[in-house]
């Protein structure tokens, strides 16, 4: 903690000496994205080290994560003003808009992905954890938040807790269950390792035990392994597969 601490203070020393912004600006991207260390990277970090991986960090935002990779890491972003702010930095970040797919960028090249925030967003979630899949070296690994709907008992309970409900935002075009979200990933080439509920991550006495309150809780950072050379069952046949989506032919068994 004490590292990650010392890591958050020399992030806002950095942003303050090279933002591309004036002061005013600057101060209030200081106050709204880095005013504390986001617990998913504290998990991140703690528990999978990837302070010590290069990370590629989808919806990177203004770099509230990827600060905290290692320096080789890079980002991905679609909104201009956000690209605009990383560029002092010294971190290579692509502007795509992931839905495309991500042609510009080589395989195998990363030892871990992390996005948050995104995939309820999509318009195609299975075919954007489909295409990380190949993004990632051998063991790779894939950090990956979302919103849960939690049995209607617990949403009251959250809305008096945290006030709000995380799930009812009007942006949001997907919907998970813990369970439903934990096949999702696997049957897109991923082993599901832990889901983590970052909430409980607060509470020191809880954290190792988080897991017990999954089926209750109203968010999920799911910590998944690359399946080597996943392919789709043969049952799966490419008939299936949409005309803009091309590149689902390289999850056949038997390419057509």
């Amino acid at each position: 903690m004490v590292k990650i601490s010392k890591k958050h203070s020399k992030i806002r020393r950095l942003i303050q000496e090279r933002s591309p912004f004036d002061e005013k600006e600057t101060n209030q991207i200081l106050s709204e994205w880095f005013k504390a260390t986001p617990i998913l990277v504290k998990i991140a970090i703690r528990n999978y080290q990837f302070d010590k991986k290069k990370v590629l960090d989808i919806g990177c935002a203004y770099g509230n994560s990827l600060f905290y990779w290692r320096e080789d890491s890079e980002g991905i972003e679609v909104q201009d003003h956000m690209v605009e702010f990383l560029k002092p930095f010294d971190r290579v970040v692509h502007k795509v808009n992931v839905e495309d797919g991500f042609s510009g960028l080589k395989k195998e090249s990363y030892d871990a992905i992390y996005s948050t925030a995104l995939l309820e967003h999509l318009v195609a979630p299975h075919l954007f954890l489909l295409r990380l899949n190949p993004l990632l070296r051998r063991g790779g690994l894939l950090a990956i938040s979302y919103p849960l709907v939690p049995p209607s008992f617990f949403q009251n309970f959250w809305k008096l807790v945290i006030g709000f409900q995380g799930w009812t935002d009007s942006t949001h075009i997907n919907f998970f269950t813990a369970r439903d979200s934990k096949l999702m990933i696997e049957r897109a080439g991923f082993k599901v390792i832990r889901q983590h509920v970052p909430v409980f991550h607060r509470v020191p006495l809880v954290r190792k035990i988080d897991k017990i309150f999954l089926p209750i809780g109203m968010s999920c950072l799911a910590i998944c392994q690359k399946i080597e050379n996943f392919k789709y069952p043969s049952k799966r046949t490419s008939d299936f597969d949409p005309s803009w989506a091309p590149d689902l032919k390289n999850f056949h068994k038997n390419r057509v």
